[in-house]
């Protein structure tokens, strides 16, 4: 009970509540699939890694088109309405994932899954930066990171043990999830767009253009989520193709990294809430670059344990820290703009990610876990001039 009062802060609105209880229950399913996908698509096309990450590449581009769209829709049409046919939508193409069926309408189908499903991100985004005050961003980011993380425990082991079996339900209980997020959101979440979002043109796509310090920052982002995708999109078909383990077993990894997420992310909050939020970026991608040189030290689990450990600190410190930099960077009229092209920056990340990791892996494992943590480097020191550097929307020059 005692928990529960520390974690429960009563000035954050119930429908935040909801929403946060909701992405529990479709994190459980979409992590039953994404750890999997390039196992599944190895398996089902019989291409090289290179080749799956070509094929990847047309699901990141798809993801990267639709956290664009999903801010300009959430702005105009409403962030209520966009997660909703993004759940609906998602549900359809992803249960058709698990069929067997031609090559080429796999990579269709993987493509609609990766413009649907990330409509919804920067629409949820948005609306908790409308519902929760400007102070407890970093406190309402963290706790969705951790609902989100919850259910990460529990999906990569149950979608480990099945795709062991078969690949076809881990598909279509990911389906039911987001049919199931739908239900919640139409029945108990209030639309949260501010009424001025309603006058903006839709030629003011590129408004978020006019900020350049932004601009660097999500650019900044992209490569920071090129680094993080390795973790979930190259080092399962590492461990499965190259060293020999089953799928299950980065199934354990990923749960412990949703553990570790749970059960630190409002410490770590805590501990660094007196930390400009650009320091702690440049913190979190230390973190990964340690993380993946560890990599290199061993090839058994207990060696990919430890570097999922550093990476998942790093990701506690780093993430809620980001998210509210952005939110506190927007105006409101714009927030779910920025918010897509914060998306955008992370799927653009996600999208490159494994084509870069399955060419680097190609070569050789050093040249891919070795580039991937110079590169983790390298954004550290990015993110540090960013410390000197007003986050407001005070300084941008746009106009409501």
């Amino acid at each position: 009970m005692r928990w529960t009062q520390q974690l429960i802060d009563p000035t954050l609105p119930r429908a935040f509540y909801v929403l946060l209880a909701g992405r529990f229950i479709n994190l459980v399913g979409n992590s039953l699939v994404f750890p999997f996908i390039t196992i599944y698509l190895a398996a089902r096309l019989h291409a090289p890694m290179s080749m799956v990450g070509v094929v990847m590449t047309f699901y990141g581009a798809a993801q990267v088109l639709a956290v664009l769209v999903g801010g300009v829709w959430s702005d105009k049409l409403g962030r209520r309405r966009v997660m909703l046919v993004s759940l609906a939508s998602g549900a359809a193409f992803t249960f058709l994932m698990g069929f067997p069926v031609h090559s080429l309408w796999l990579v269709i189908f993987l493509s609609g899954m990766g413009f649907t499903v990330p409509l919804f991100q920067p629409a949820s985004m948005a609306a908790v930066g409308d519902m929760v005050p400007a102070d407890r961003l970093s406190y309402a980011y963290g706790l969705m990171r951790m609902a989100s993380n919850a259910g990460i425990i529990i999906g990569p082991m149950l979608g480990g043990f099945l795709a062991d079996h078969s690949f076809f339900w881990i598909f279509a209980l990911d389906a039911l999830s987001m049919v199931g997020f739908l239900a919640v959101i139409w029945s108990f979440i209030p639309e949260t767009r501010p009424e001025t979002s309603t006058a903006i043109a839709p030629s003011r796509l590129f408004d978020v253009a006019r900020d350049p310090l932004f601009l660097r920052f999500a650019g900044l982002w992209g490569l920071t989520s090129l680094v993080y995708s390795q973790l979930f999109m190259v080092v399962p078909a590492y461990l499965h193709l190259d060293l020999g383990y089953p799928p299950s077993a980065f199934g354990y990894l990923a749960a412990e990294n949703a553990v570790l997420v749970v059960a630190l992310q409002l410490p770590v909050t805590r501990l660094t809430r007196s930390i400009a939020r650009p320091m702690l970026m440049a913190l979190g991608t230390l973190c990964y670059a340690a993380g993946f040189w560890l990599m290199l030290t061993g090839h058994s689990l207990a060696t990919f344990a430890g570097a999922v450990l550093v990476i998942t600190l790093g990701e506690n410190v780093i993430n809620p820290a980001a998210s509210s930099w952005v939110a506190d960077r927007a105006p409101q009229h714009l927030r779910g703009r920025y918010m897509g092209f914060f998306s955008l920056a992370n799927r653009a990340g996600f999208a490159v990610g494994p084509l870069t990791g399955g060419l680097l892996m190609s070569m050789g494992v050093l040249p891919w876990l070795g580039t991937t943590g110079a590169l983790a480097l390298l954004t550290s020191f990015g993110y540090q001039r960013f410390s000197r550097q007003k986050p407001t929307s005070s300084s941008v020059g746009i106009s409501s």
